[in-house]
């Protein structure tokens, strides 16, 4: 049994819950929740994009979890495949989509709103994530911008799903 306020990592047991890498590591998750509960309201084209971005922030995980174990030095670009792959993504949605004039307000269908409620954990785990980026020396800054063009994702995910009228 894990002694309570400790957890496990990938080859390293009794890490403290206050430990960056763990925080780090939970506010992913959550994101990745986040992205769970939109999922369940949105059109099946962006349910399977979701579904890519949840397996990429799993993979995420993953990779801050194996930390001392992966040198710092594996981690530069890490992640610059699945960077790449969102970008393309983002770049086919935006040629479909017309930005509003304002500021809007989702939340006129349940697909909107739980949009919305990812976006904002994304930007927040992004927050967590250069922070403790920062405090761990990790030079990868390809999760970085993958998280912040996450938001971007989710953005453009509920102009898609914006009902017109």
């Amino acid at each position: 049994m894990t002694p309570c306020g400790t957890t496990n990592l990938i080859g390293e047991h009794g890490v403290k819950k206050s430990d960056p890498r763990v925080r780090l590591i939970g506010v992913l998750d959550e994101a990745s929740a986040s992205l769970s509960l939109a999922k369940a309201f949105c059109s099946a084209d962006n349910q399977s994009l979701l579904e890519t971005c949840q397996k990429d922030l799993s993979r995420m995980m993953g990779l801050l979890a194996a930390l001392p174990r992966t040198p710092l030095d594996d981690l530069t670009d890490s992640f610059a495949a699945e960077l790449g792959g969102l970008e393309a993504t983002i770049k086919s949605i935006e040629a479909g989509v017309t930005y509003p004039n304002e500021f809007i307000h989702p939340g006129s269908s349940a697909a909107t709103g739980t949009l919305n409620l990812a976006r904002a954990i994304v930007r927040r785990a992004e927050r967590e994530a250069v922070a403790s980026f920062e405090m761990l020396q990790i030079p990868d800054e390809s999760m970085l911008q993958y998280l912040n063009r996450l938001s971007s994702l989710c953005y453009l995910l509920i102009l898609t799903e914006t009902p017109l009228g």
